[in-house]
């Protein structure tokens, strides 16, 4: 037996009061996006930058592979979408409107507004939040496990492998190895149908072996072009660095970042992944250039995510403006 509908006079009062709510919610979002990014350039010793001088065509190349590395999440994302039994999703530059937005809730401390904005903003366009839920937590497992793995092996063949703090190679091996066993279909579903009787909100979906293949494939070349913008940005301070150098420049960020990963109640990976950085760049570097390149790393990182949301978000209002136009059709 179903219950009445509700008259239309309280239909439209409450659908009023959810649309406020929703709007105030996504104001309170983006308002704690600015003010965590505003906290986190304060932190950026900006005297440290005065005397510096950039190669701008090696910058605009680094700049150009680290906005393609951050669209590779979007593909993640979508692609692990499909594997789950999502139809009809947004088209992609709606859907990287969304990652690029929840993308810099990543400076708020903590991982829970990185998730909970990427799920609440794509619901709205009719996405599963089961489905939502499920692919984030594969998206984050198989950054770390992949980006991990890419790491530890550029590294290792490396001849200075030694230098590097065995407490840090058995923290990022330790936490490849957990996220790989988590990612296992069987230890997977059981975990998932474990949160979810916690939170008490729907029912999980399934993940098969082709999510974690494709997820970890995509997540591994990814983690090469990231680390290639990085090994860029280098070259565009550092004039003199050396070719030899490459992949151990990208063995190192992926390395400093799976570390500020698995640091989450630190906005954006920052102090734990900075001092990586430092740490494996003196191996190369001198001190005073090391130091700069960490600082220059930080802020350059920072002003890409900020590019990667205008990119992401004029394209998104491009495509309304232009399927707005297309309905109106033709003026008489």
């Amino acid at each position: 037996m179903t219950g009445s509908p509700e008259p239309q006079g309280v239909a439209r009062p409450l659908e009023r009061s959810r649309s406020v709510r929703a709007t105030a919610l996504r104001w309170v979002f983006y308002a704690a996006i600015v003010a965590a990014f505003g906290w986190f350039l304060a932190t950026v010793d900006w005297s440290a930058l005065d005397d510096i001088e950039v190669g701008w065509w090696w910058l605009i190349a680094a700049t150009a592979v680290a906005l393609a590395f951050r669209y590779v999440g979007v593909v993640v994302w979508r692609v692990v979408l499909a594997r789950l039994g999502a139809t009809d999703l947004p088209r992609f530059r709606v859907m990287s409107d969304i990652y690029a937005k929840a993308w810099l809730a990543r400076y708020i401390p903590g991982t829970v507004p990185w998730i909970a904005g990427k799920i609440y903003l794509a619901a709205e366009h009719g996405i599963s939040k089961s489905r939502l839920a499920v692919s984030t937590l594969v998206e984050a497992a198989a950054q770390v496990v992949a980006v991990s793995a890419v790491s530890l092996t550029l590294l290792a063949i490396d001849p200075r492998i030694g230098e590097i703090s065995p407490v840090l190679r058995l923290l990022v091996a330790a936490g490849a190895v957990a996220g790989f066993v988590a990612m296992v279909p069987a230890v997977f579903n059981r975990l998932l149908a474990w949160a979810f009787r916690v939170v008490r909100r729907g029912e999980p979906v399934e993940v098969r072996w082709p999510v974690v293949r494709d997820a970890l494939a995509l997540y591994g070349g990814g983690a090469v072009v990231s680390g290639l913008g990085y090994a860029l940005l280098v070259r565009s301070v550092v004039p003199d660095a050396s070719a030899s150098d490459v992949l151990f420049l990208v063995g190192a960020f992926g390395f400093a970042g799976v570390v500020g990963i698995l640091t989450p109640l630190v906005p954006s990976g920052l102090g734990t992944r900075d001092a990586t950085q430092m740490a494996l760049l003196l191996i190369i570097l001198p001190a005073p250039t090391a130091a700069l390149v960490v600082i220059v790393s930080r802020v350059w990182s920072a002003a890409v995510d900020v590019l990667f949301w205008a990119i992401a978000t004029g394209a998104a209002r491009t495509g309304r403006a232009g399927r707005a136009a297309s309905a109106r059709g033709p003026l008489s």
